[in-house]
């Protein structure tokens, strides 16, 4: 039986639970895997209380459209606050996408890095404004983290089975010291709009900056368009401004790193103007000569980067460097990436695997207290993470998480 304290707390969650999916401003993304259970028994009580705040909460808030598809091997979504000075058309979004695709895409063949990476030592290769700006960015992420950023390591991702050919071996030492001879961005030369390999095998994959590009794309093409509130979210990363479609900012959940446990999150950010975008390990991995690879390889030894960090959230006015940045701190580590943001002045929130066996925290818990506000388990010993955050990060974490935090956007 729910004593009166607990049946007001109910009955706040459950409003804002239902309102917002009824305004279909749904859970993150992926709302409906929200497991079942954490809905019973209390879903009259949840009914009821979104019927009545249905009639008294958002009256007034503009109507938002959205438009969605699939780009870059994901799919990407728009939503916006329409109106007389907001219009905009799918024609006019996948057009965008067209143009960043022809520039960047490694699966085109005849895309202008393509043609790039297919082209000989020493050639002059005249870049696009886009390319351009991307390959600078790429060159200065990898000068000022001391390598650790690198879009040349290609190679290195395909040798450890996370390209096209799955591997269950562990590559010989001396398999990896081939395929580091093309890795490195001192192979690079770019001269104001020229770019010149220094090795026929060099290969540049833009993964790591591509997707946050086209937001920013996106996000500049709506801005231009007279919309004023809208997210921006392709395969994740996100870019927002103005407020959500409940007249207030914006709330980006970051899950909890358990693929088992899908729709969960650990913390949730309150953010507007402003991109975000989260690297992690725990859904791309492989089991090989019986021990788990991540897909993040360290540039710097040629092997998968080992460290304990599971998942890095960067917010940026960028979404191009917020995703950068989220791969970079990726690759560095707990110690070292938490160094590197705090010195690059970065909004940063760092997931990390605890050991088996140590202690854990009241603020360890909040992974299972949102997946189930009334739920008391503790997770297992695998399940047990550390967090931590820059002091840039801090505005946008709530003061404390209640059972009543929902996110926005799908």
């Amino acid at each position: 039986m729910l004593d009166s304290a607990n049946l007001w707390r109910q009955i706040q969650f459950s409003g804002r639970y239902l309102v917002v999916l009824l305004r279909k401003c749904l859970v993150f993304r992926q709302f409906w895997h929200i497991p079942s259970q954490s809905l019973w028994p209390y879903w009259p009580i949840r009914v009821a209380a979104a019927l009545l705040l249905m009639g008294l909460a958002g009256c007034g808030s503009p109507r938002y459209d959205m438009i969605r598809g699939a780009t870059m091997g994901t799919y990407y979504a728009v939503h916006f606050a329409a109106g007389e000075s907001c219009a905009i058309n799918q024609q006019q979004i996948e057009a965008s996408l067209k143009a960043v695709n022809d520039a960047m895409s490694t699966y085109q063949a005849d895309s202008e890095l393509s043609l790039i990476n297919q082209s000989l030592a020493h050639q002059n290769n005249v870049l696009s404004s886009d390319l351009r700006f991307v390959m600078d960015a790429a060159l200065q992420l990898a000068g000022r983290s001391g390598g650790a950023f690198d879009v040349t390591v290609g190679p290195l991702v395909n040798l450890w089975g996370f390209g096209p050919q799955a591997q269950t071996q562990a590559p010989s030492a001396k398999a990896q010291a081939m395929a580091s001879k093309a890795v490195g961005m001192e192979h690079l030369t770019l001269d104001g709009s020229r770019l010149v390999k220094h090795l026929d095998s060099v290969y540049i994959d833009l993964s790591a900056l591509g997707k946050g590009f086209a937001v920013d794309q996106l996000a500049d093409l709506l801005a231009d368009m007279g919309c004023v509130s809208y997210m921006v979210d392709i395969g994740g990363e996100i870019r927002v401004a103005g407020l959500s479609p409940r007249g207030e900012v914006w709330r980006i959940g970051v899950e909890v790193p358990d693929p088992s446990r899908f729709g969960m999150f650990q913390t949730v950010l309150e953010v507007t103007d402003n991109s975000v975008a989260t690297s992690g390990d725990y859904r791309n991995y492989r089991v090989v000569d019986g021990r788990r690879i991540d897909h993040v390889i360290d540039p710097r030894s040629g092997s998968p980067a080992n460290n304990t960090v599971v998942s890095v959230t960067i917010l940026h006015p960028s979404a191009m460097w917020a995703d950068a940045y989220a791969t970079t701190l990726m690759v560095l580590g707990l110690d070292a990436g938490m160094r590197f943001a705090e010195q690059e002045g970065l909004a940063a929130y760092v997931i990390a695997r605890l050991p088996q066996g140590d202690l854990v925290t009241d603020d360890m818990l909040i992974d299972v207290f949102l997946a189930d506000p009334l739920s008391s388990a503790e997770p297992a010993a695998e399940e047990r993470f550390e967090f931590r955050y820059t002091s840039a990060m801090q505005p946008y974490l709530p003061a404390a998480l209640s059972n009543a935090v929902m996110m926005d956007g799908q």
